[in-house]
């Protein structure tokens, strides 16, 4: 089937796409009725509660270059064990498939299928459960008018570039959720893009339908996760139509305010000045959200939702001055975990290693820097 797959995309079409075409948060309310067809989320709310609270391993295999060593933040063998040991239940693995990928038959590298194959094993082998995703895929985005290009000029979208792009996206997907039949479905969470920049909310939407249709022809058991255009916001949930299928995951990115959590990274340093955490309502908003658009049969759940990144580049790991403080930081980070837990998300924090000041645990020195994991296991 796989074979078949690659060679329809090889000419620009798959079987069931070729007759396709940060707010703030109000007050949240509490929603009685839905207008949305209910939807057993049985599956899905199982292998959420299976993620629990995870931590990303960022700025590895989305690095550039030909393996997870690229922007010299490896995955380290040993890093599963102290993350199992710090007492997370799961680890969330971006990964720049398309990189070094074959446009000609629409294959992945092998050593880079490898690779992570290698890891996700070493991940379940310490009892860690994991999601995996499509990271950094500038070319689709730009294609689609999102982004910048490497000249610093505004991508604009073009149609023939974006349904290239598309075709080679949704033929490296039919390959890697082959592989992932290795594990099995309570084991690995198939995350397909992370952070769509694509301005369009149509287009992200058609794209993420269409990738949902050959996971689920390619992986039947996985459960499938999803995220909205704006950079994965969760307050987008609404411009996605998801479908109905209950083994399903929404996961939202959260960094209110940016001012706070990434000075220095394009804001400017006021360090805890501009401390603001609202963590508390805007995750209870969005909660409501996701009952109000895909309710559950049973009246009271929704689709399961995750926090798939937060976190804060600052304390000891940070490089702005003044920066936010460590006890800053682990406020933010603690407020940030603690809302997402008494809305039943799961979460994964930004990150494990050596990433832009954001770290959580120092791989020099080998040891959590303060405040952490105990910001995000309580």
């Amino acid at each position: 089937m796989l074979k078949k797959f690659l060679s329809a995309m090889a000419i620009g079409c798959a079987f069931w796409a070729c007759d396709r075409g940060a707010a703030t948060a109000p007050t949240p309310t509490t929603p009685t009725t839905s207008k949305a067809t209910p939807v057993d989320y049985t599956l899905g709310r199982t292998m959420n509660a299976i993620l629990g609270r995870g931590i990303n391993l960022g700025n590895s295999w989305d690095s550039e270059g030909a393996d997870d060593a690229g922007w010299g933040n490896p995955i380290r063998d040993t890093d599963f064990a102290v993350i199992k040991a710090a007492g997370f239940n799961s680890v969330r693995i971006p990964v720049r498939w398309q990189s070094n990928s074959d446009y000609g038959t629409h294959t992945v590298d092998p050593d880079r299928l490898n690779g992570v194959l290698n890891h996700i094993r070493l991940a379940l082998a310490n009892g860690l459960a994991v999601v995996v995703n499509f990271h950094h895929y500038v070319d689709l985005n730009c294609a689609g008018g999102g982004g910048n290009k490497p000249d610093g000029s505004k991508c604009t979208y073009n149609e023939a570039e974006f349904t290239a792009e598309k075709a080679h996206f949704l033929a490296l997907w039919a390959q890697v959720a082959a592989a992932m039949g290795e594990f099995e479905d309570n084991q690995v969470v198939l995350e397909i893009l992370n952070e769509p920049i694509i301005p369009d909310a149509k287009l992200v939407d058609q794209l993420m339908t269409e990738a949902y249709n050959v996971i689920r022809t390619f992986a039947p058991g996985k459960t499938i996760m999803f995220e909205a255009y704006h950079a994965a916001k969760f307050a987008d949930i609404e411009s996605l139509h998801l479908p109905l299928d209950g083994n399903i995951i929404f996961s939202g990115h959260y960094y209110e305010p940016y001012t706070y959590s990434h000075q220095g990274l394009g804001y400017e340093c006021k360090g805890d000045a501009a401390l603001v955490s609202t963590a508390s309502s805007d995750l209870k908003y969005y909660a409501t959200l996701a009952y109000e658009h895909y309710p559950d049969v049973n009246g009271i759940d929704h689709v399961p939702l995750n926090m798939g990144e937060f976190g804060v580049a600052g304390g000891d790991a940070g490089y702005c001055n003044p920066g936010p403080s460590n006890s800053g930081k682990t406020y933010w980070v603690k407020n940030a975990a603690k809302a997402a837990i008494d809305n039943g998300m799961s979460f994964h924090y930004w990150s494990f290693g050596q990433t832009s000041g954001f770290d959580a645990y120092n791989t020099g020195s080998e040891h959590w820097y303060t405040g952490f994991p105990e910001a995000l296991i309580f």
